[in-house]
């Protein structure tokens, strides 16, 4: 899920108000368009102190304390403008913004909202509550929001995208392919885009399809470690072992700690009847995770078929002890 919640980039312009607080007013915005934040902020406090009814210098002070990682003290600037203007949605945009990096997500839901109540079209708040909607697990209702932010705004890859990913969570894949092409037409860098559709085909067994979108990310990011495992996994289910062999090393190569990637390729080398291969590969499994039941599981049966049967009945009982039930048959096949 991609979680990009937006920050607020609008700067709302200058009125006229009594001198000399138009003049801190217009120098703090002068200063935020030039980034020079903290300067901002001191200006707005100086047009705030002559005339604490300005509802713009509120607002932007909040703005620039956001940009600032100032949250409470965001939080408390909006708060003020949204008191003096009560139907300013950007304000309240603003201030779900400030409760998210708080961590107080559902109250920032009931800002957006009031936001959306008061502009329908308020893109900005249709897409924070779908994000929130999903981290809440209501992945319908983020496809709802979602669909409002694609009909306001047709080329925001990321709702395409995080639409997709709720879609995948309610086991839609098609739906979530897609909106992954949906995205990828706007964005077509997105390599995270490839390999969730890719792993949606995988669901639906259209395993090429899912090794050309693999292939595309790994194009894209030769450092992407999960592409590489996720093409390998693809390619085993094909029967391509020497190609998921290939693959998975390329992922261990890049995340040397990562236990199924050793696993995965065990298997595809017992596939080739490499049995030295495969117990080397199950052996560093049991040295990274020495409670993989399936790693003694599985050397079990490669030892058993290179005639170590007192090992293979090592491993099987090993393997049935860390809840391997298929163990207890081989067990009592091989170990009497």
């Amino acid at each position: 899920m991609k979680t990009l919640t937006l920050l607020l980039s609008i700067l709302l312009s200058a009125s006229l108000f009594a001198q000399p607080a138009e003049t801190f007013y217009n120098n703090g915005l002068e200063k935020h368009n030039r980034k020079d934040y903290a300067g901002a902020i001191a200006q707005y406090t100086r047009a705030l102190e002559i005339n604490p009814k300005l509802s713009l210098a509120w607002y932007n002070r909040g703005a620039a304390k956001l940009i600032l990682e100032d949250y409470e003290g965001a939080l408390n600037d909006y708060t003020k403008s949204i008191e003096l203007n009560p139907l300013d949605a950007e304000a309240l945009y603003g201030r779900g913004l400030a409760k998210e990096y708080l961590d107080r997500e559902r109250d920032a839901v009931d800002d957006y909202l009031r936001a959306i109540q008061i502009d329908p079209t308020h893109a900005r708040s249709w897409f924070n509550k779908g994000l929130i909607m999903f981290s809440l697990r209501h992945y319908q209702e983020a496809i709802d929001d979602l669909t409002n932010v694609v009909k306001l705004d047709p080329g925001n890859a990321d709702a395409y995208y995080n639409r997709a990913e709720a879609e995948r969570m309610l086991k839609n894949f098609y739906g979530a392919i897609s909106d992954y092409s949906r995205s990828l037409e706007i964005n077509p860098r997105d390599a995270f885009a490839l390999i969730n559709s890719g792993t949606c085909k995988c669901q639906l067994k259209d395993f090429r399809g899912a090794t050309d979108d693999y292939t595309k990310a790994i194009e894209m990011d030769p450092g992407m470690y999960s592409a590489w495992y996720s093409r390998g996994y693809a390619r085993q289910t094909m029967e391509d072992y020497e190609g998921a062999i290939a693959d998975y090393s390329e992922t261990i190569a890049r995340k040397p700690d990562m236990v199924n990637a050793y696993l995965n390729r065990g298997v595809a080398k017992y596939s080739l009847k490499d049995y030295p291969g495969a117990l080397a590969d199950y052996n560093k499994v049991l040295e990274l995770a020495p409670s993989n039941s399936l790693a003694y599981f599985n050397r079990g049966v490669t030892k058993n078929n290179i005639g170590d049967k007192t090992g293979a009945c090592e491993d099987w009982k090993k393997a049935a002890e860390l809840g391997e039930s298929e163990a207890y048959a081989l067990i009592q096949e091989f170990c009497k």
